[in-house]
């Protein structure tokens, strides 16, 4: 698996489950919504993504 899709199933996977935890009365789910906004936004503007950093390394690309 490459580093890019890793990354993008993980941020789908923590998209989800905050909007499961918004959906089911949880308002602490919106802090995961905003985190991964937020570091999405701040990997494209400085182009680092602690994430991508994770899977490079484990992915050994």
């Amino acid at each position: 698996m490459k580093t890019i899709r890793a990354q993008r199933i993980l941020m789908g996977v923590i998209l989800l489950a905050g909007l499961w935890l918004m959906h089911s009365g949880r308002p602490w789910g919106e802090y995961l919504l905003w985190f991964v906004a937020l570091m999405s936004l701040l990997a494209g503007i400085i182009n680092f993504c602690p994430s991508e950093w994770f899977f490079r390394k484990l992915f050994r690309e």
